[in-house]
């Protein structure tokens, strides 16, 4: 198990705040499937969905999805002009998200900010970026 230090952090967290979070631990056909359409995507990401699943991390601190996403999924391409290359996998639940460039092979989550309209880079791999939201960091 690659998350086992964050799944228990998480878990007697919860219990500690008695917040309650319900997360979806994805199949291996479902993991095949993401790995299919996007073969970049980073191998922490993919282990992250198998071992704690998609859902969210603590009291609306953030929200992982069972699949990767743009703008166009969400209806919000006609305001937003992003990549289409650019995918993401999360968000904060204020309008900003977290994602990748799945034309690179390249572990590094990008955020996308809603009150600038940018793009940021964050240099944190998935699991470095999780880890802080988790508040393991």
């Amino acid at each position: 198990m690659k998350f086992h230090k964050e799944l228990a952090f998480l878990l007697e967290s919860e219990k500690l705040s008695q917040v309650v979070n319900e997360r979806q631990k994805l199949s291996e056909h479902e993991l095949h499937d993401i790995r299919r359409i996007y073969p970049n995507i980073p191998n922490d990401f993919i282990n992250y969905l198998k071992e704690i699943g998609a859902g969210n991390i603590g009291k609306s601190q953030f929200k992982i999805t069972n699949t990767l996403y743009d703008f166009s999924d969400i209806g919000l391409d006609e305001i937003y002009n992003i990549p289409k290359n650019i995918k993401f996998f999360g968000d904060n639940f204020s309008g900003d998200f977290a994602g990748f460039d799945v034309s690179q092979i390249k572990d590094e989550v990008i955020e996308f900010w809603h009150d600038s309209n940018q793009l940021y880079h964050t240099k944190k791999t998935f699991r470095e970026y999780i880890r802080e939201k988790i508040l393991l960091e």
